[in-house]
């Protein structure tokens, strides 16, 4: 499904509403069998999910052009650094900003062509991941400089910096495993991270994430397929954007890890 934007509802009206906001924000994916799958987006004004997308913004003073996203990215983007924001409203310097996110995804992903070689991701349950198999790095101090840390890539996230930990005092059941799992796309909970690994406390109080997206694709060219999920963070303090997680596996069963040498910072909606 594509949309076109030529005809736009009372766009001040409609942009007051935070939840416009968020959805003008989100590249919105889902998840599908091994190679290029169809990418998923909210179109401006709307958020209704769509394949593709058309916006009419200035590329000068008296002029608009139209760009369908993500076919157009390249122009759009050689335009975006031409300057044409400088010619826009402030609605449509938020569009602009919209293209831009979308655009870097689309490049983030589809950077190299052609279908990976493994796949050992793709039949994998993220929406309901358990913990204990995501990269976090729970032998590290974060207070501290003197952890067994590897620095993570530019641009991707730490989840130990936006999950809520256990109290000290507090009193966890033995070998609580349901905790410590993402459920339907949700985790919110408490958790302990430990150099043997984690405990968490289930809390929907608590801060924690939304699995929003996920996609398949080789984004560093190496001929094994990667997965990345789309994380809105949850509660209070937290990152109001969502975070791009890219993952890998070399081998069935074998950790999920972040893929090497990736082509560039992870983009950052």
């Amino acid at each position: 499904m594509k949309q076109s934007l030529n005809q736009q509802p009372n766009t001040a009206r409609a942009m007051r509403h935070p939840l416009c906001w968020l959805l003008l924000l989100m590249t919105i994916s889902t998840a599908s069998e091994a190679g290029h799958a169809d990418l998923y987006f909210s179109a401006p004004y709307s958020g209704q999910k769509v394949t593709e997308y058309e916006v009419n913004l200035p590329i000068s003073r008296h002029i608009k052009k139209p760009f369908r996203i993500p076919a157009d990215c390249a122009a759009a983007q050689t335009a975006f650094r031409q300057g044409a924001q400088q010619w826009c409203n402030r609605v449509e310097r938020t569009i602009w900003s919209k293209v831009q996110q979308d655009c870097d995804y689309v490049n983030f992903l589809y950077r190299f062509n052609g279908p990976p070689t493994h796949d050992f991701v793709s039949g994998y349950d993220f929406m309901n991941a358990k913990l204990h198999d995501l990269p976090i790095q729970a032998d590290c101090n974060p207070e501290s400089d003197s952890g067994n840390c590897r620095p993570l890539p530019p641009g991707v996230p730490d989840l130990t910096r936006i999950l809520t930990r256990v109290e000290p005092s507090s009193e966890k059941p033995a070998d609580d495993l349901q905790a410590c799992r993402i459920k339907n796309g949700l985790f919110r909970g408490r958790v302990d991270f430990k150099s043997t690994g984690l405990d968490c406390e289930t809390d929907p109080l608590a801060t924690g994430f939304r699995v929003i997206a996920i996609d398949y694709a080789d984004v560093n060219g190496d001929g094994y397929q990667d997965v990345t999920l789309r994380l809105l963070p949850l509660g209070r303090g937290g990152r109001r954007g969502p975070l791009i997680l890219p993952l890998t596996r070399k081998q069935a069963d074998g950790p999920f890890t972040i893929p090497q040498n990736l082509p560039g910072p992870v983009p950052r909606p």
